[in-house]
């Protein structure tokens, strides 16, 4: 388990040095918009198994939402919820954070009947539970008819040495599932 995390550290640093566009909060922050998507390394016990099983630096992502007194984003960790923009950033490693926009237009989230539902742990499908990168797919296919991507089987990713920890939460091999950096990657999301 130590030569995996060594190759993952590695891994981590050079996806962070070249692989992903920093955002500086100041500038940024200003362009999001509701709709947009976002995006971070998350500090949770579980995010350095989601970046050596994508191998990726990104463990976690939301959907920003507008109410009159700011930005929040919509995310899926403990129960889901609304978050301040400002919380969601600092919660990441380094406070360092990506966006993307799939729609130029302003658009408007239905997500008040998604709010308090647990946190899907086992990451399966069709069960009106979520984890993150499955609630940004289930909103923008349902609300928006935009399928970001496709879901993958949970053996297409890195599993050396997690198949005892994915077993342990229920996660089958078979199951299909969708990742922060396969939203991320999706072909109708944009650099803002």
């Amino acid at each position: 388990m130590k030569k995996i995390k060594i190759i993952f550290g590695i891994l981590v640093l050079v996806m962070l040095v070249f692989g992903f566009k920093y955002c500086d909060g100041q500038t940024k922050v200003e362009k999001l918009k509701e709709g947009d998507l976002i995006f971070h390394t998350s500090k949770s016990e579980q995010s350095p198994l989601i970046q050596y099983a994508t191998m990726s630096a990104l463990s976690h992502c939301g959907i920003i939402i507008e109410k009159s007194d700011g930005l929040y984003v919509l995310e899926a960790t403990g129960r889901l919820k609304l978050t301040p923009l400002q919380e969601f950033i600092d919660r990441g490693k380094g406070k360092q954070w990506w966006a993307k926009r799939v729609i130029d237009k302003p658009v408007k989230v239905k997500y008040s009947h998604l709010l308090g539902r647990p946190y899907d742990r086992s990451f399966k499908p069709g069960n009106n539970l979520f984890y993150c990168s499955e609630l940004i797919h289930h909103i923008y296919k349902t609300q928006f008819k935009i399928e970001l991507c496709k879901y993958r089987k949970v053996s297409d990713y890195q599993l050396t040495g997690l198949k005892d920890k994915l077993k342990q939460r229920g996660i089958n091999l078979n199951q299909e599932v969708v990742a922060p950096i396969d939203i991320y990657n999706s072909k109708k999301a944009h650099n803002i």
